[in-house]
Parts: structure tokens; sequence; C-alpha cells
């Protein structure tokens, strides 16, 4: 099997197909393995330019199956997961324990507000837990399928989940009666992934919403564990290829028979996995009149973010200290805080304006986050790093504004924190996300939009969402594939399987536990 891609998927999917007996070969066209799995470092201080909160980290099935944690890979878990910093209101901080933050709210807010957050995340915990996370890890089924199996489940969870499923987050979020500025933070656990507040997306609400209050970081950096899964590959007996940029799949008699490198080295293979984005895997692989033409056609009507992120990391002498904390030590010690957003109208005129291509000159609505105070092996004894990120349009001169607008971002961030000193900067702004990594099209760090017809059983279109193609032998299961991006260790667990079971391979794991209770509750066939 040759596997396009050695990111999060391609290593997933490769230490499985590894460990199941099968010949595997990664071929990864930059000179290192992970994707957005990226750590950075320079003089002692670490920097995680792509992903660093990890939603899913003891959940995906990796974790256990490849003992992930005995491998080096530690997740830290911050006791508050976030902060919101405000100039004109007192701090609103969501602690990971679900009671801890209703108490807090109905303390500094009101009462209504703390019982209404009490009355959300159950309902949150509910929907994740029992349907949306053991579906990350089987195939994607047809909606109507879905929504059949569903309406006969053994408890009314499943028809609850369904008349929540197809809202726009804003209604879902006003079914719950917050006040400002409650209702703004939990909105941008949403949003700030640049994701539209106006798609029909009820159910993917739920699950940021939640397993962004349960999220980690990973000790001495995210590529951590993108290296490990790297091991867990080389060690079942794969193989991996960097720097090797695959240009063609090769087919004979309908069948994909193997890939073509840059060099014009031909690898044979009885199957070939794709995790790069559908233009590259269907358009150019592929000569025209070599695979269906729907296939192709699909991969050109392929939709990409309008949103990305704009990143500045800081080499710091001292953790930040926030306005307006005297009284809040805890909103000193969040994982991620969030500078000035107050109300729900401002926080989507701002998107509004983003996704029409304009870049900020005011309100940034950055959140930034200091590892190093939870992980001090990201930093120099006694000093720290920082990250600042935000959302901005991708379609800037960049090389002309980065500088000034990583002042900006910086500035904004001395005004939250005037005790802000630092000694280094390294800039990310969009047009590098694209550039180190090219599969995240014009800084698409989820390898395409998340709109409704791009999600689900459409991710990328209704003949691929389950990993097989209509290509005999040709895969896909990278980020642009069902369940999609933000390191959930889905698609490649659900590639794996399904290669698996096409060749008749016995599996060497078993089911996930959270998969046969959603089973035996009738939430999956």
């Amino acid at each position: 099997v040759a596997i396009i891609g050695a990111g999060p998927n391609g290593l997933i999917c490769g230490a499985y197909l590894a460990k199941a007996g099968l010949k595997v070969i990664l071929l990864e066209n930059r000179h290192e393995t992970g994707g957005g799995l990226d750590t950075l470092e320079f003089a002692g201080f670490t920097y995680n330019p792509h992903a660093i909160y990890h939603m899913m980290a003891e959940i995906m099935p990796a974790y256990k199956d490849f003992d992930l944690r005995s491998r080096g890979v530690r997740y830290i878990f911050p006791d508050v997961q976030a902060a919101y910093i405000s100039k004109t209101e007192k701090p609103l901080i969501l602690y990971r324990d679900p009671q801890k933050t209703a108490d807090f709210i109905s303390a500094e807010f009101s009462d209504k507000d703390g019982r209404e957050y009490a009355r959300m995340y159950a309902d949150f915990k509910a929907y994740c837990d029992k349907i949306l996370i053991p579906l990350t890890y089987v195939p994607a089924v047809p909606p109507i399928d879905q929504v059949q199996t569903m309406d006969h489940a053994k408890n009314d969870l499943g028809k609850r989940f369904n008349e929540i499923a197809e809202l726009p987050p804003l209604d879902l979020l006003e079914m719950y009666d917050f006040s400002e500025p409650v209702k703004a933070g939990i909105l941008n656990l949403y949003t700030l992934w640049c994701l539209s507040r106006d798609e029909a997306l009820g159910y993917y609400f739920p699950i940021m919403v939640y397993r962004m209050t349960n999220a980690a970081l990973c000790c001495g950096g995210s590529h951590r564990l993108s290296s490990t899964l790297h091991k867990a590959v080389v060690q079942h007996g794969g193989a991996i290829s960097d720097e090797s940029r695959v240009v063609k799949i090769v087919t004979s008699s309908g069948r994909v028979s193997g890939v073509v490198i840059d060099d014009g080295t031909e690898i044979e293979a009885k199957a070939v996995v794709s995790t790069v984005d559908p233009h590259q895997t269907f358009l150019e692989f592929f000569d025209d009149g070599e695979i269906p033409e729907g296939l192709r056609e699909s991969a050109r009507k392929w939709e990409w973010e309008k949103i990305s992120l704009f990143g500045v990391h800081l080499a710091l002498k001292q953790a930040p200290k926030y306005i307006g904390t005297e009284q809040y030590d805890d909103a000193n010690q969040a994982m991620m805080t969030f500078l000035g957003i107050e109300d729900t109208e401002s926080l989507l005129n701002h998107h509004r304006s983003l996704e029409a291509g304009e870049l900020p000159t005011k309100d940034l609505y950055g959140h930034t986050t200091c590892a190093s105070v939870f992980d001090p092996i990201q930093a120099p004894p006694g000093m720290h790093t920082g990250r600042w990120e935000c959302l901005a349009p991708y379609d800037i001169d960049w090389e002309k504004n980065k500088w000034e607008f990583a002042h900006m971002c910086i500035d904004q961030w001395k005004g939250y924190a005037p005790n802000l000193e630092y000694i280094n900067t390294l800039i990310y702004p969009p047009t590098y996300i694209e550039k180190k990594v090219i599969n995240m099209v014009k800084g698409s760090i989820k390898q395409g939009a998340y709109i409704p017809l791009q999600m689900g059983y459409f991710r990328p279109n209704e003949e691929c969402s389950q990993s097989y193609t209509p290509i005999d032998g040709l895969y896909v299961c990278g980020a642009s594939a069902y369940p999609g991006g933000m390191i959930l260790g889905g698609g490649g667990y659900i590639g794996a399987n399904t290669i698996v079971d096409d060749f008749g391979v016995k599996k060497a794991w078993d089911e996930p536990e959270i998969v046969k209770q959603a089973r035996e509750d009738g939430f999956i066939e």
C-alpha cells in the first residue's frame, strides 16, 4: 500500500496497516512528517505554528491502540481551558470542570447564565459522547439513513440530535437563554476555527464547544505526536520516504497499480491511499479520461475556507499578566486567552468583514497561549513562549503587510497584558500556511471549507466519503475526507479499517468501546 502524504491521517493509516501485516510505504512531499502537527524550536523556545489544541487527545483510537503514552506522548489538560479578558467587563473563565464553570458564571454574571451553561453542557456532552465522537471513527452514511437510525435509537437522544443537526450554530445557541458576554464567549469557541456562523452545521457546534473545553496540549510540542506515530509505522515494518512528491497515480486495466514520484521512480502497489486535497488527488494525479469525469468535476467545485489564520510567536521574558485579573488569578492560568470579545453582534460583524476579505484595523479578537506555563520544557528556564493567533483573510499582500499587522497584534496583546516583553518574533501569515503544507490551499487549515455539501457523507463527495473510491484500489482518508481535519484521528483510522476489510486481513485491534456502546444504543447501524 502506497500512502500519499504523511500528515496525521497518513501516519495513523500507515501505522494500522503495517500493524495488520501489510507492506506499507508513506510518501511525504516535505522533509519531515506530521503535516499540521508542526513544532519549531529557536534558541530553546518552542513554537507550535499550526495545531496546538488537541481536541481528541486521549479519545482517538490510535492513542490506545499504539500505547502512545508509553511511547512518549503525554497530554496536559489545563484546569482553566479558556479565559475572556475585557477592558470593560470582568473576565469570563471556562474551566474543564463544567460545574466549576457554572458556579463561576453564576457568581460573577448571573444565576440564569450559570444554570443555562450547566444545561447546555449536559446536552452537548450527551450528543458528543453518545453520538458525535463514536461517529468520528466509523464510515459516513447517507443523511437520510443517519436520520432514520437516530429516530429509531433506544432513547430520545437520537431524535433530539436530529432536531438540532441542521440548525445554524447561532440558532442552536439561542435555545439557551444566555446574556452577554457569556453568549459571545460560547459562540467564539466555534467561530475561532474559521467556521461560518451561518452554515447549517448545528451538529458540529456541540463538539466544538464540548471538546474545546476539554482540550489538551501535547507535552514537548505538537510534533511529539507525529514523531511518535512515525516510530509506530516503522516499528511495525512500514517505510517512510520524505521529500518524495507524488506526481502521478498509475492505473492498469482500470485499477490502481502504483504511483510515480517527481524523480521518475515508479512504486508498484496494490492500493494507493491519498491523504491530500481533492484537487491534487483527482485533477493532478490523473489525466483526462483516466477516471470518471464526475470525480474531476467534484474536485473542480471544491471550496476552501473564506478565512485563514495569522500567527505571531514570541519569546517572552515572563508570562503575561492580564488586566482586570487582580481578583481572578485563574484567568492568568488559561490555556486559551481571548481578548476583547464582549458581545455576539460585534463578533458576528467581525466575521462578516473577514469573509468579505477585509483586513481588520482595530479590533482583532485574537487569542493567546503561553504553552510554557503548563509545559516548562517549551522555553528556557524562567522564560516563556507566547502564541498569538487571529482570523485573517488570505488574499492580502502579506509580504508587504505582515510586519505592520504583526505589530498591531502585539500592541493589542500588550493592551491587555502590559507586562508583555519579548526578545524574539516569528510571524506566520496565512500565505506561510500554504507554503509549508500545500494541502492547506489559501491557508485552509482543514483542507476545505466546512459547508453542508462538503461535510459528512459529502466530504469530499458522495462516492468517496467512506474511504474507498470508484477507482479500484484507490482510497482517500485525509482532512478533506470524512470526518474532516482538526487532528481527530478519524480519517486515517477509518481508511485503515476499510482497506484491511477489503484485503481480507485480520485486524490487530478492537473496535473502540465508545463505538461498541453507540451500536448497542442504536446510534450506529
